[in-house]
């Protein structure tokens, strides 16, 4: 059995759970999960009539169908192990066809789950073709908790683009001067994920520099703008790279000219939490909401709990670069061995100094280990 028939079984026995007896999926990262194949780049632009129907039909028990426009179609058969791929006959009513389609799985009376990427015109169609079907979500409460232990040639992935991100901040650091903006800084992260074979970003590169006087009314959700690295800021970074549809997530911080020392404290006092916190990150015995608590609690005896962002701490990660679950409060089912997390700590005191480290673990049997490996320790300009 490969490792999408696996997937699909895991898909499949979930069902049952929900009391779902069809699954449509349109592309998107479950579609992909379960078939393996990556959306084409055009798919949200292509605008063709009777695009909406195409989707991945997954029936309880048995094999999915695979539904195409014809436009989708490029090499299809290399790109995926399912074998009933249907494609839209030219010239023929899309809506009418899908409604064939669907009579073979009698979906009147049943219960048929839609994926959160199905769009309105593909579920109006399904809907029109089903009279009698009742329709529930395929939440991400759902879907997530299939997809959040990663298999071994997803961890595979996972790893590529944590090592891409690596080499990106490398040769991101060596190009930076002094009077560069933030929006530079992202455009230069951007440039160097791709030269380092990453797909594209996987949000696009969050920069912010804070200090030297900054307006301590900005929020660092604001970021890429034209403020500039100069003497007495911190500038943290926020970034990620897609690859073969898999995410990184990954951040650190950097120095500028005379560094304020509560900054060197704050972010030698994450650090360290961060590297505590993996040690207790054992298959089955912390939850999501225990390790959170736990670097809040060390960062606080550091001193630094006032200006400690305590939300969260991070997410699981995968084919989204934001999966359930969440480490914060509220998610208390154990984590799991093979379940990849980001832990993202964050120290910001408005006008001064904002810093931020982030790594992608990956839980292990005994501890989690780190899938991106770029130094902890402070980077400066000068």
């Amino acid at each position: 059995m490969n490792p999408y028939q696996q997937r699909l079984a895991r898909v499949q026995s979930a069902m049952h759970e929900w009391g779902a007896d069809l699954l449509f999926l349109n592309y998107g990262p479950d579609f992909t999960y379960v078939s393996g194949i990556l959306a084409p780049m055009y798919y949200n632009i292509l605008k063709a009539e009777g695009d909406w129907i195409s989707g991945l039909l997954v029936p309880r028990e048995g094999e999915p169908v695979l539904l195409l426009h014809p436009s989708f179609t490029v090499n299809i058969k290399a790109q995926t192990w399912l074998r009933d791929i249907r494609v839209l006959p030219a010239g023929e009513d899309a809506d009418a066809w899908l409604g064939r389609m669907l009579a073979e799985f009698q979906p009147a009376s049943k219960t048929i789950a839609i994926g959160k990427m199905v769009w309105g015109q593909s579920l109006l169609s399904l809907q029109a073709a089903t009279p009698g079907a009742r329709y529930i979500p395929a939440t991400n409460a759902m879907m997530d908790r299939l997809r959040a232990v990663k298999d071994a040639d997803e961890l595979a992935l996972m790893q590529r683009a944590a090592e891409i991100t690596d080499a990106a901040m490398t040769d991101t650091l060596k190009a930076l001067k002094l009077g560069m903006s933030e929006r530079d800084v992202a455009i230069e992260v951007d440039y160097q994920l791709r030269r380092h074979g990453g797909d594209g970003p996987s949000f696009y590169p969050g920069i912010i520099c804070v200090g030297n006087s900054s307006d301590p009314a900005r929020h660092i959700f604001t970021r890429n703008t034209d403020i500039k690295l100069v003497s007495g800021t911190t500038v943290a970074f926020d970034f990620g790279t897609l690859y073969q549809g898999y995410c990184s997530d990954f951040g650190r911080s950097l120095f500028v000219g005379e560094t304020h020392a509560d900054a060197l404290g704050a972010y030698a006092s994450m650090s360290r939490a961060m590297l505590a916190v993996m040690e207790t990150m054992t298959d089955g015995k912390t939850t999501p909401a225990q390790i959170c608590d736990f670097v809040r609690d060390r960062i606080t005896e550091d001193g630094f709990g006032p200006w400690y962002m305590v939300l969260g701490l991070g997410h699981a990660l995968g084919l989204e670069v934001h999966e359930n679950p969440w480490l914060k409060p509220g998610f208390d089912e154990p984590v799991r061995a093979g379940m990849v997390f980001t832990l993202e700590p964050k120290i910001w005191k408005p006008g001064e100094f904002y810093v931020r480290c982030e790594d992608m673990v990956l839980v292990g049997t005994e501890r989690a280990t780190a899938l991106t490996r770029f130094s902890h320790e402070p980077n400066f300009l000068s």
